[in-house]
């Protein structure tokens, strides 16, 4: 796993803020916010760190949701199967 500076942190953090600050309930539901938190952090792995660079994947993460290209809950939801799967496999094992 990358490490994150703590100034990559701070973008992020402000970015996330910044991007969600439009969305109904004080910013947006928390599966929303994770979605576009997600995304940021592969950003910043990948080394887009700069703020105008985070900002973009935090807008195009929202524009995603808004077209109906992913859902925030959908992604919830392939995790969630994928450990289920995986508890599943393990299960058999023993």
């Amino acid at each position: 796993m990358t490490k994150l500076d703590e100034r990559t942190i701070a973008s992020m953090d402000v970015v996330l803020e910044n991007v969600c600050r439009g969305l109904p309930n004080s910013g947006g539901d928390h599966a929303t916010r994770k979605y576009v938190a997600q995304k940021l952090v592969q950003a910043a792995k990948r080394g887009n760190t700069t703020l105008s660079g985070l900002e973009a994947v935090g807008r195009r993460a929202l524009q995603e949701i808004a077209q109906g290209s992913t859902t925030p809950h959908a992604e919830h939801r392939r995790d969630a199967a994928g450990s289920n799967s995986q508890l599943r496999s393990r299960h058999r094992l023993h």
